[in-house]
């Protein structure tokens, strides 16, 4: 009996090793499905911007060329990005770009996005608002401190913004105002502007930053005394929807075959926006080395001026449609003629 009562022990031991021991394969079996499961797609985006505030927002993504936020993942894979950057001058040029699929995302003025909507036969979305305001009007005749101070003067702004944004706020807030003897003209480039108020042969000028910065430091050095008028405040005054200058576009085509490689980019800006905000040095440094502003003194006053911000998702649609809305009621054609629909945003 006891020869049989360890027989029946030791059987009982093996089964319960073997029994164990499958438990612990099935275990392991089941850790290598998930990890099989879950696999990194590295995807290259080439993404445009604009010398000036876009690119501030961008620099840090310019510079750092990958991934640097946490990385999309919809359970089965996870999503990682490098970055190819491309800055240009004009917004017409990245028209060209994003027409021709040289980039695939690119900051642009608003109403250039909706304008691209219409070209493109809606192959553009616009997924973040990434710059409210970025206009400010500098005057050396010492009387004019707010947008009711303009009426019988003319207001010089550089060429190259006629027929974009901040000739249609501009004009706005000369209307609200109910301003109906102010000339604007756009005559001169940026560069003559900043000559021309230097030497007194024109006395008020409205300009975006980082050139606003730029003026400003030329005024003191030639001792000028000047006041400065923040555009965005007189906007506000007469508008509850806020300015949303600038915005991010993906193109459509490109967005259906990498949405996931797209929603670790919008983690991604929101992280290089962020540092241009709060990493102050670091973003100058890395402004100045991509050309996007001059030189460190100019980008580190001018950068704070840039109103840099990462709006996405309803909100962003909110901003976005409220100011198309305006700039549709003070000229149709700044927006391509008519709003563009439900499917111009991508909230996410």
């Amino acid at each position: 009996m006891k020869t049989i009562s360890k027989i029946a022990a030791i059987v009982m031991s093996l089964a319960m090793t073997v029994s164990l021991a499958a438990c612990g394969g099935e275990k392991k079996d089941e850790v290598s499905s998930q990890a099989a499961a879950t696999k990194t797609v590295s995807t290259e985006i080439a993404f445009g911007a604009l010398y000036g505030p876009t690119g501030v927002s961008l620099a840090k993504l310019a510079k750092e060329k990958a991934t640097i936020a946490e990385a999309y993942t919809d359970g089965e894979n996870v999503y990682t990005n490098t970055y190819k950057a491309d800055y240009v001058d004009e917004p017409t040029q990245m028209v060209a770009k994003i027409s021709s699929g040289d980039v695939d995302i690119a900051c642009v003025p608003t109403n250039l996005a909706a304008k691209l909507y219409k070209v493109t036969n809606g192959n553009v979305k616009v997924a973040a608002v990434s710059t409210l305001g970025v206009l400010y009007i500098i005057d050396t005749t010492g009387e004019v401190n707010a947008a009711a101070d303009l009426n019988g003067r003319t207001v010089y702004a550089p060429s190259t913004v006629q027929g974009s944004n901040p000739e249609y706020i501009l004009n706005y807030i000369i209307a609200k105002n109910s301003l109906d003897n102010v000339k604007v003209s756009y005559e001169y480039t940026v560069d003559e502007l900043t000559a021309k108020i230097v030497s007194g042969d024109v006395q008020t000028i409205m300009v975006p930053e980082p050139k606003a910065t730029a003026i400003k430091g030329q005024l003191k050095k030639a001792e000028k005394q000047f006041t400065v008028t923040d555009v965005q405040a007189e906007w506000n005054k007469v508008c509850e929807t806020p300015i949303a200058q600038g915005v991010v576009v993906v193109r459509a085509d490109w967005l259906k075959e990498n949405e996931g490689a797209f929603r670790t980019f919008l983690n991604d800006f929101a992280a290089s926006s962020d540092a241009a905000l709060n990493d102050l040095d670091n973003t100058v440094a890395a402004v100045v080395e991509l050309g996007v502003i001059p030189n460190e003194a100019l980008a580190k006053q001018a950068i704070p001026g840039c109103n840099i911000v990462s709006v996405t998702g309803e909100e962003m649609k909110k901003s976005v449609s409220g100011f198309i809305n305006v700039l549709l009621e003070a000229d149709p054609q700044s927006v391509g003629g008519a709003a563009p629909d439900d499917n111009f945003y991508y909230v996410g």
